[in-house]
């Protein structure tokens, strides 16, 4: 009876001591995995940082590459008005002073047809009214041509500034989505962590998490591509003219 008794009592130490050994193993697991889990939080927390500051400076150089442009599109309406007054002003002085050199003449040849036949003051007269209309045409259409060409310019500049704009506002909606994402994979997250959970909960809880990440990386590949390709409308303009309005290659 004695021996039976060492017996269960050895054996009890030794099961007691695998329950230790078991617990300490599982503790050391337990610990191993909250570290892990911490320092991939950690990482994910320092990723979407860094992408929050980068969307946030791509907005800032949005914004302040819209403000130049709007400056830059105030002067060029200005200096074209300005053109167009010039062009205008130099049109009016031009066919005033044809104008008063084709009076003289005619004056000249008025006084000379007294002593010619009336034919040739008529066919000078005739001769001078042409030349002065077609002068003045020539003139008006190379400034409507002018005007023309300068309103298409102007136009493709105005939508190629609307697209920035656009983008930028595309760009911040997205970013606005990945936060709402972010919200979400957190909630799931908890879900996941919680030991209370049940195993459909936890699994759903995976799946949602899953879908989440995936739908947050597509909408910071299409962020992304926004903020770096514009899109094509059929509108193009050479990016010298939207920086240097003024090259006379534009």
């Amino acid at each position: 009876m004695a021996e039976q008794r060492e017996n269960s009592v050895l054996f009890s130490l030794r099961e007691l001591q695998q329950i230790e050994e078991q617990r300490v193993t599982e503790e050391e697991s337990a610990r191993r995995a909250a570290e892990e889990e911490r320092i991939r939080q950690q990482m994910e927390a320092e990723r979407q940082k860094r992408e929050q500051e980068e969307a946030a400076r791509q907005a800032a150089e949005h914004a302040e590459r819209g403000q130049r442009e709007e400056a830059e599109r105030r002067a060029r309406d200005e200096q074209m008005r300005l053109q167009e007054a010039e062009t205008r002003a130099r049109i009016e002085a031009q066919a005033r002073v044809e104008q008063d050199r084709l009076q003289h003449e005619m004056e000249l040849r008025r006084i000379e047809a007294h002593k010619k036949r009336p034919t040739g003051l008529i066919v000078a007269a005739v001769s001078l009214v042409l030349i002065v209309g077609g002068l003045a045409w020539f003139l008006i259409a190379s400034n409507a041509k002018n005007e023309a060409e300068q309103k298409a310019k102007q136009a493709q500049l105005e939508q190629a500034q609307h697209e920035a704009e656009q983008a930028k506002r595309d760009v911040e909606e997205m970013q606005k989505q990945l936060s709402e994402l972010q919200a979400q994979m957190e909630e799931a997250q908890k879900v996941i962590d919680n030991k209370e959970a049940s195993v459909a909960d936890i699994a759903a809880a995976k799946k949602r998490l899953a879908d989440l990440k995936a739908k947050a990386s597509k909408t910071r590949t299409r962020m992304h591509n926004r903020s770096h390709k514009p899109k094509d409308n059929g509108v193009h303009i050479d990016p010298k003219c939207i920086t240097e309005p003024n090259n006379p290659d534009c």
